[in-house]
């Protein structure tokens, strides 16, 4: 029986894209379930064009103010959606399409990534690939998010340890092209503060042996300046010397989310062979490796 979807999204002063984004969700040759929108404090017309697609929309459609209280933006947005993914697991969806407010959505991106976790059934993830759109594009930037969340060509074939190696040094996937399978996450989706919800998940995904690599084109991804996190922030594109970099300026940040490795991730990992890479002396060694 094929797997009951649905798609997540978080808004927030998005009057300028969200409908074009509602749409091409509307238009997959697999409808969801339902959507489920979960805004945080817009300040413009964002809740009255939500407001109109629901009073017009066939599918289900759910809209629900952010319970996040949080000032910081990376965990806030990660909390956000988090909030999304459980009330769509409460309203019965068995895997959950991430979208970002101002991406689009190529009109088979529910069927492929389903029909991928549905081959998989231990998956907890599935991580694909994007188009690059947008004024916010840099010249050094190749045309697809894999060119900043590169994975290597043999990821199935690399053992377990050697696959959560390269999780902690690079990421590998981003939040608006990945669809989740909840139950699979056990303790797993709750997002400790600081991180973004995407790079925790993976990890997650990884230590728990449940992600799946996609090539597959999913999304057109918008970059633009004005974007809170993603590409155009130069934070998730940044190679390892830099993170080590901005680690090093912020040591109790650095050292924090080493513990949330080790305290929170360490206890998921399905082998002692997992876990131990996850102990103090083996995190700090991975994260200064090239």
């Amino acid at each position: 029986m094929q797997s009951r979807v649905a798609a997540v999204l978080v808004t927030h002063n998005s009057q300028q894209w969200i409908t074009e984004t509602i749409a091409s969700v509307l238009a997959q040759t697999q409808a969801p379930m339902s959507i489920v929108v979960i805004d945080d404090r817009s300040t413009d017309n964002t809740i009255n064009l939500l407001e109109q697609q629901a009073a017009l929309s066939a599918i289900p459609f759910h809209v629900r103010q952010s319970t996040s209280s949080s000032r910081n933006i990376t965990t806030r947005i990660a909390s956000n959606f988090v909030q999304g993914v459980q009330v769509a697991a409460d309203l019965g969806a068995d895997l959950v399409a991430l979208g970002d407010h101002d991406d689009t959505w190529q009109p088979d991106r529910i069927a492929r990534q389903c029909e991928l976790l549905d081959q998989h059934p231990q998956a907890l993830m599935v991580a694909s690939d994007g188009n690059l759109v947008g004024s916010g594009r840099l010249d050094n930037w190749e045309g697809t998010l894999r060119g900043t969340f590169p994975v290597p060509s043999d990821w199935p074939s690399l053992g377990p340890v050697e696959q959560l190696r390269y999780t902690l040094r690079q990421s590998i996937a981003t939040g608006g092209a990945s669809m989740l399978r909840p139950r699979n996450f056990a303790g797993g989706l709750q997002v400790p503060s600081g991180w973004l919800h995407d790079r925790w998940w993976s990890l997650v995904a990884v230590v728990r042996g449940g992600m799946v690599i996609d090539e597959g084109i999913v999304i057109n991804y918008l970059v633009q300046s004005g974007q809170q996190v993603g590409l155009a922030t130069g934070g998730q594109g940044k190679p390892l010397a830099g993170r080590l970099a901005t680690a090093a300026a912020s040591p109790v940040r650095g050292a924090r989310k080493l513990a949330d490795l080790h305290e929170h991730l360490r206890p998921l990992a399905q082998s002692k062979e997992l876990r131990a890479q996850l102990s103090w002396v083996r995190l700090v060694r991975n994260l200064s490796s090239n």
